[in-house]
């Protein structure tokens, strides 16, 4: 069954058709074990659903979609994947004689996949870069170098893999070109504390606001962005003058949402300032509690380490910005329509569920009890869908 909407048709002569037919049949890895007892029924039906939710997750089809290689030229380009509003569409063709090296640079938990993608599409013409990914994952690329870092508290892994993104930007030049991958769990990923700053003060402030006191990702980000050499766009100020594809494994955006008020996808630019980050940590009762050293640099407020904004992104050398997991070909859709292809009536019950597994799952199995019980608020059958 086909899971993903497609915008074109795809040409057999293109590089990318071929892996796109050899894309892992199968996410789940235990089905066996998960449909030896129970209502195994039911079992099936639910292993299929999350399969194809799984399946739609996985950039690695999706990267194939955005970029092709025919007759000597590289082809990156897709509608599907456009942030709205972009100021340039279609094709960004790239001759691949007048292109020197290829470098992917990227982290977090998803950017081993979609780098993966690049990594069997361009083959030899890859030259090389470095991915930051989530410690436990296993090792999938071969010609990409991996560091494996923690989330959400990072570790020197994640200072590592930095050092060695920096040294492999040095000497980069136009005839070069760049794709840069962010996913999520970057901002802890790509961890390099600025000069004054420790990675253990580092550590301490993000323990101290998300983990003590809660806050939210988007409410610590303004602080880390500003106590850290690579993040806040800086990913993408360190490869210049080289051409840059940023991809975002992450659903749409407006552009002028990621220009101007992005603060989590480091190879674009960032939309807080130091005197944000100050106000973050006062609102989360944090201010008093942090490192001397970390309020020492933010309160010095240096233009000079202010993060990239859009009107410097601009006027760096030409580069195009794709969201390659957008909402219409996401999980949850793929889900539905599995659902409704085995017989259910597909329920979203929620497409943020803002809290812990355990608690998520045990309410969506109360109201499944309650459905199963008294055919209320729902009929049966019916598949509960959560993200």
């Amino acid at each position: 069954v086909t899971l993903t909407i497609a915008s074109r048709l795809f040409d057999p002569d293109d590089a990318s058709y071929g892996l796109l037919m050899e894309v892992p049949r199968q996410r789940i890895i235990n089905p066996e074990t998960l449909l030896s007892h129970g209502n195994l029924h039911g079992r099936q039906a639910v292993l299929e659903i999350r399969e194809a939710g799984l399946r739609a997750a996985d950039p690695y089809k999706n990267i194939l979609k955005l970029v092709r290689i025919k007759d000597g030229k590289l082809f990156v380009g897709c509608t599907d994947f456009e942030p709205e509003g972009s100021p340039v569409s279609g094709d960004q063709v790239y001759d691949l004689s007048e292109v020197d090296r290829i470098f992917v640079f990227g982290a977090g938990k998803g950017s081993q996949r979609a780098a993966k993608a690049l990594e069997d599409l361009l083959g030899e013409t890859l030259t090389g870069g470095h991915i930051i990914a989530k410690h436990g994952d296993g090792l999938i690329l071969e010609r990409i170098g991996v560091t494996f870092g923690a989330h959400p508290v990072p570790y020197e892994g994640c200072v590592t893999g930095c050092q060695k993104i920096v040294e492999m930007s040095r000497g980069l030049t136009k005839r070069d070109l760049v794709f840069t991958i962010a996913a999520n769990g970057i901002s802890s990923l790509l961890t390099l504390p600025v000069p004054g700053v420790t990675l253990e003060e580092v550590r301490q402030v993000t323990r101290l606001m998300q983990i003590e006191r809660g806050a939210p990702t988007g409410d610590l980000n303004p602080v880390r962005n500003h106590l850290d050499q690579m993040k806040g766009g800086r990913l993408a100020a360190l490869i210049q003058p080289a051409r840059a594809v940023h991809i975002v494994v992450f659903g749409h955006y407006s552009y002028l949402s990621l220009m101007q008020h992005n603060v989590w996808l480091h190879n674009l630019p960032e939309g807080t300032t130091f005197s944000d980050a100050v106000v973050m940590l006062k609102r989360w009762d944090a201010w008093d509690a942090a490192p001397a050293a970390v309020r020492r640099h933010l309160e010095l407020a240096d233009p000079k380490n202010e993060t990239v904004k859009a009107e410097q992104f601009a006027r760096m050398s030409p580069f195009r910005v794709f969201c390659v997991m957008p909402d219409h070909l996401g999980m949850l859709p793929a889900a539905r329509e599995k659902a409704a292809e085995l017989g259910f009536h597909p329920v979203t019950l929620a497409t943020e569920l803002r809290t812990e597994a355990r608690p998520a799952g045990e309410f969506v199995a109360t109201v499944g009890l309650t459905v199963d019980e008294l055919g209320q608020p729902f009929a049966p059958p019916c598949a509960l869908l959560t993200v």
